[in-house]
């Protein structure tokens, strides 16, 4: 059996992963990233780095600048980063009334999960795919916690009941240079409701280049204590990077919408993010995420 990653929120807000072996020791801790899409990233980075990185051993005794003597040439042929990519339709992890944080969506876990909650994902496999890796899920997907359903579809006119989103669609494919992209249809999660929400990106050895795109996204900023609308922005279509809407919900609760969030790590991989609703209670605390892409050269 492997070891695992364990992704948590600690109290300053920010997120850390830590690599725990089969018997629960810890053998690793990360950084503090200020989002879990972030922290995510970090973990697709380690996976895809660790198996074949080399050891730069940094506690040899020093050289030329206590002994005048030259450092020795670094080895030629260390294995550089492998090409990249994947997308999420969506995924949520939330704790409601100071309860545990639930997982639905990509990587959750059946329970408290099922099959109704799950999204379609895909992953570049090592060395990278000239055919495009894809996956579709023609239903949509309900996240619901409790009687809260935290990612779906707009409901109809005339109906209280929130159906699933509609279809979710995601690919990734490249060698020498990847493009990734996410795709949902029909989205309503928290006080954000969209026709769709595209988000995709692209890598070479010349850069990346990442965009997200929505059509008619609507948040709802305050309510009233029936928990009608009392105040709402439209979003951009092409929103720019890390546009931010904040508001209340009827219960009291704050949030932070983060619409095109785009993240890049040290080995050069792009992930955005379409839409990234951040819960920050008191009753609701946690973050649903929904259109997510990543692409490195």
């Amino acid at each position: 059996m492997a070891g695992k990653f364990v992704v948590k929120r600690g109290p300053t807000g920010k997120f850390r992963f830590s690599l725990v072996s089969t018997n629960g020791q810890v053998v690793a801790t990360s950084e503090a990233y200020n989002s879990k899409a972030s922290a995510m990233a970090g973990i697709r980075a380690v996976k895809s780095l660790a198996g074949e990185a080399p050891v730069d051993d940094q506690a040899r005794p020093p050289t030329v600048a206590t002994t005048g003597k030259a450092a020795a040439a670094p080895k030629k042929g260390a294995a550089a980063p492998k090409p990249g990519g994947g997308a999420c339709g969506y995924y949520s992890g939330v704790s409601l009334f100071g309860g545990p944080v639930e997982r639905r969506g990509y990587g959750q876990s059946i329970p408290p999960g099922n099959a109704a909650s799950a999204s379609p994902s895909v992953e570049l496999p090592p060395g990278g795919s000239v055919k495009a890796v894809a996956a579709t899920d023609g239903n949509g997907a309900l996240a619901q916690y409790g009687p809260a359903v935290l990612f779906g579809g707009q409901s109809p006119e005339g109906s209280s009941a929130t159906p699933p989103s509609g279809p979710m669609a995601v690919t990734t494919r490249g060698t020498t240079s990847v493009t990734s992209s996410a795709s949902v249809k029909n989205v309503a999660t928290g006080p954000f409701t969209a026709t769709s929400v595209r988000s995709m990106c692209s890598a070479s050895k010349s850069g990346v280049k990442a965009s997200t795109t929505i059509t008619r996204g609507v948040v709802v900023t305050a309510t009233d204590a029936g928990g009608n609308p009392r105040t709402s922005k439209a979003v951009p279509a092409t929103p720019p990077v890390n546009h931010t809407v904040k508001g209340t919900i009827s219960t009291g609760d704050a949030f932070r919408l983060v619409l095109n969030e785009q993240k890049k790590s040290r080995d050069g991989t792009v992930t955005v993010v379409g839409v990234h609703l951040y819960l920050l209670g008191p009753l609701a605390v946690g973050d649903v995420v929904v259109a997510e892409s990543y692409c490195r050269a």
